[in-house]
């Protein structure tokens, strides 16, 4: 005859690494959107600041006499170059105070340790083994947590939406695999437009 706390147990571990595995996949969809958007950013800056500066060493070799027009504004070349390096400038230190790049590396950072410890959480426990199991992962899920970076608050409840969508988007491209991405997200947007207020 089998213990009834024992089964309590082991049903309440395996509740437990449901949960966290759930997190964990809701983490990663989350962090790796922040990385996407935030090299997209930083990429831009960057790009930003190599055109402005292509562009002041253009002025340069305009005649130093004569007034340049650009986008409907006439002023002489040495005021053109002026702004270039005030505007290049700024964009410079605005990129270095925030970094874009930076925490796009960080979020990548963290997709990696998530992607690690999602593939843990699909090896299923051995039978009898998962309480212990649950304790070991409990306590990896915690370490990893304690090391990524922070999801701010103004894009959490985004970011979970668009994990959601993601997961019923991919259930029903397994269940219709001839279906298109396009196509899949029109059904679910269908299935849920009766629900937006």
């Amino acid at each position: 005859m089998t213990d009834p706390s024992a089964e309590d147990a082991s049903r309440r571990a395996s509740e437990e690494l449901r949960r966290q595995r759930r997190l964990v996949d809701q983490g990663l969809t989350m962090q790796a959107r922040l990385r996407d958007r935030d090299r997209v950013v930083g990429t831009s800056l960057l790009c930003a600041i190599l055109v402005l500066s292509v562009v002041g060493v253009a002025f340069a070799f305009a005649d130093p006499d004569r007034t340049v027009t650009f986008v409907g504004l006439t002023a002489a070349r040495s005021t053109w170059l002026g702004w270039l390096a005030v505007g290049t400038f700024a964009l410079v230190l605005i990129e270095l105070v925030v970094d874009r790049r930076g925490a796009a590396q960080r979020h990548g950072d963290a997709v990696r340790v998530l992607g690690a410890l999602k593939a843990e959480y699909r090896v299923p426990p051995a039978a009898g083994d998962e309480v212990a199991t649950a304790a070991r992962m409990s306590e990896r899920y915690a370490q990893a947590m304690e090391t990524i970076p922070a999801v701010p608050e103004r894009s959490f409840n985004r970011l979970k939406a668009a994990h959601l969508r993601k997961v019923e988007i991919s259930k029903l491209l397994s269940e219709h695999p001839g279906m298109s991405h396009r196509q899949a997200r029109a059904v679910v947007a269908r299935r849920h437009k009766g629900i937006r207020s």
